[in-house]
């Protein structure tokens, strides 16, 4: 067990929380950093294992890191698979996709916990692609899987992933060296929950004919779901039931297995049961004992070239081809990677730095582009065995990828009668943890309803249209409640009540009944000053109102069309003998209102620092008006 001051020492910290050394000049106040000094810190931060990778502990933590590594190269095998039959490539390439990333990730990424690899959601949209760009053709050269529109005439199918793979690498090294990682804060929890559940729809219903052991058309666009519902019910009469009863027996061992099996092993092993390895042996056996292709007609995966692939430059003519689906795909891949490693950051107290992992997802898919692959991510369910398994940093992908390596280099061929619908029943359990994301709405409805309209948005539209369109439609409608939130703020107005009674806790004894206090909780901005100007009009057009006292607290910035508003209510409330105070706003606007003589409109003793010092102001003005001496004076 390494101690938080050990961890600290070990160098694995991220470089900004790291205690700072006096003598190689770090501290606040030492000598500038010579350029030999900056050029190393420039290195240091594109390359972070040179950081943590000399002082790893390899003591304490190798064998936590050995364990993860092979837990999590075990998963790779099957996963890779069924995952690349969800691409419509061939299933040695969703292999190599996980090895060349995941290596290259290791030098570059931030997150230590995350299984960079294929993932349904990438893989599916990487398979729309393929199967519109490059659509497959029968023996006489027509069309099988659909229409023809846009297709890329004779590239092929792995041709145009590594392209795409390319694709994605340049732009998110272009978003990296840009610096646009703050344009992932607009990629919300809600929306990414919600187009994530839509996802998994279209992957569980591409799966389905594998299931019954059926051919069925490609669909694309609006409805597609419905469409490919309808073949799969005109299809049933077809059913394959050897197929069938695989499936069947497929779903449920694994389920059995995550809901039951696992969970007691658990309790005396932090490394599951590899159950998605143990249904491929089985099925493998079996379907070579008992000859399914050929005897029962049920699909296998057939041919799974032994060897390392040659490396290649792409096909750089296609980029042009594939920017509409390389810029979305690179979100997501870069999505699923950040929020799984702020997910286990935060659970380990270390922190990532959102634009290095731009530059690590670019490079990586960048060089993997060099081989037979398609564009990768992080793995929610590989990522959370890594670490229940135990590891601390991403050297444990040198053992996965040594493990997957072997099985490339030399296991390959022992995998060919694996039963396709095996994959299809991988894939379908994967996507469990996916749709239980809906349990979330019930709470979002009591937080936020805009959050809900988010969550229910961005899945509706992902599910009843394609992936690509469903995440544009959900991050332009998530942009809209940005504009929604400012234009219909939170705002309420209430009587400042005495021993401190009121919502807001204003600790006054003595209130006056002709007092009232607005509070407006949002920047005032051109979008909803009118919200904000009727709000104090029609409490200083109250006959039992005299003074309004807006508090400022929650508008952190305003415009011109702010100032002018505090101006104007001021004066209209002066023409009929009331008043309007402003308590509580910021250091930063009061520099503005300086910076522009606004005092000499609106007298400064009408901006106050709490809403109780207004309240003081206004009954110590009502004391003197009111005094004897005064109005014999007068």
């Amino acid at each position: 067990m390494v101690k938080k001051n050990d961890y600290m020492t070990a160098g694995l910290t991220d470089r900004s929380d790291a205690p700072l050394n006096p003598e190689n000049g770090r501290e606040k106040g030492q000598r500038k950093k010579t350029i030999g000094e900056r050029v190393k810190g420039t290195i240091f931060g594109l390359i972070p294992i040179l950081h943590w990778l000399p002082n790893y502990p390899w003591k304490e933590w190798i064998h936590g890191d050995v364990i993860a590594g092979l837990t999590v190269g075990i998963m790779h095998v099957p996963q890779g698979m069924a995952y690349a039959s969800l691409a419509s490539v061939p299933p040695v390439v969703g292999m190599y996709s996980s090895f060349f990333t995941a290596f290259v990730y290791m030098f570059f990424g931030t997150a230590r916990h995350i299984s960079i690899g294929v993932f349904a959601v990438a893989s599916m949209m990487v398979g729309a692609c393929r199967m519109r760009l490059t659509p497959n053709r029968d023996e006489f050269g027509r069309v099988i899987n659909g229409t023809e529109p846009g297709s890329l005439g004779d590239v092929g199918p792995l041709e145009l992933t590594s392209a795409l793979a390319m694709g994605v690498g340049i732009t998110q090294l272009a978003m990296g060296v840009f610096r646009l990682g703050f344009l992932t804060t607009y990629l919300s929890d809600p929306l990414v929950s919600g187009f994530t559940t839509g996802s998994a729809a279209h992957v569980f219903m591409s799966q389905l004919n594998k299931v019954f052991g059926v051919k069925l058309p490609r669909h694309e666009g609006i409805g597609m779901l419905v469409f490919m519902m309808k073949d799969i019910v005109l299809s049933l009469p077809k059913t394959n039931f050897v197929v069938f009863g695989i499936s069947i027996f497929g779903l449920v061992f694994l389920h059995i297995g995550r809901e039951f099996v696992n969970p007691w092993v658990k309790k005396f092993s932090k490394i599951p049961v590899p159950l998605e390895l143990i249904l491929v042996i089985i099925a493998v056996v079996a379907s070579w004992a008992m000859g399914l292709a050929p005897n029962y007609h049920v699909k296998i995966v057939d041919n799974i070239p032994r060897g390392f692939p040659a490396p290649t430059i792409p096909r750089l003519d296609l980029l042009p081809h594939l920017v509409g689906d390389a810029v979305p795909i690179a979100i997501v891949c870069y999505m699923f990677v950040v929020s799984m490693g702020k997910l286990f950051a935060k659970k380990h107290k270390y922190t990532i730095d959102s634009t290095q992992e731009f530059i690590a997802t670019g490079l990586m898919h960048t060089f993997a582009s060099l081989f037979p692959v398609y564009p990768v991510g992080a793995s929610l369910s590989r990522s959370a065995v890594c670490e229940m398994s135990g590891a601390h940093t991403m050297l444990y992908v040198v053992f996965s990828s040594t493990l997957l390596l072997t099985v490339i280099l030399f296991l390959g061929p022992f995998l060919e009668p694996l039963p396709m619908c095996i994959l299809a029943c991988i894939v379908i359990i994967s996507l469990k943890s996916l749709f239980e994301q809906a349990k979330i709405l019930p709470y979002l409805w009591k937080v936020s309803r805009l959050d809900f309209a988010v969550w229910l948005i961005s899945c509706l539209a992902t599910t009843f249209t394609d992936v690509t369109t469903g995440l544009i439609i959900s991050i332009v409608f998530t942009l809209m409640t940005v504009v929604l939130r400012e234009q219909w703020p939170k705002h309420a107005s209430e009587k400042p009540a005495p021993n401190g009674h009121s919502s807001h806790s204003i600790p006054i004894d003595d209130c006056s009944d002709d007092i009232r206090v607005y509070h407006f909780q949002c920047p005032l901005h051109f979008v909803n000053v009118t919200i904000f100007t009727d709000a104090v009009n029609d409490l200083v057009a109250d006959e039992e109102v005299h003074s309004v006292i807006v508090d400022c607290s929650m508008i952190a910035y305003t415009d011109s069309m702010g100032l002018d508003a505090f101006k104007d209510l001021y004066q209209d409330a002066e023409k009929i003998g009331k008043n309007v105070y402003y308590a509580a706003l910021n250091e930063s606007i009061i520099s503005i209102l300086k910076s522009v003589d606004f005092f000499k409109k609106v007298p400064e003793d009408h901006f106050t620092s709490t809403t109780q010092q207004a309240i003081e102001v206004i009954l110590a003005k009502k004391k003197l008006v009111n005094s004897p001496k005064l109005s014999i004076s007068n």
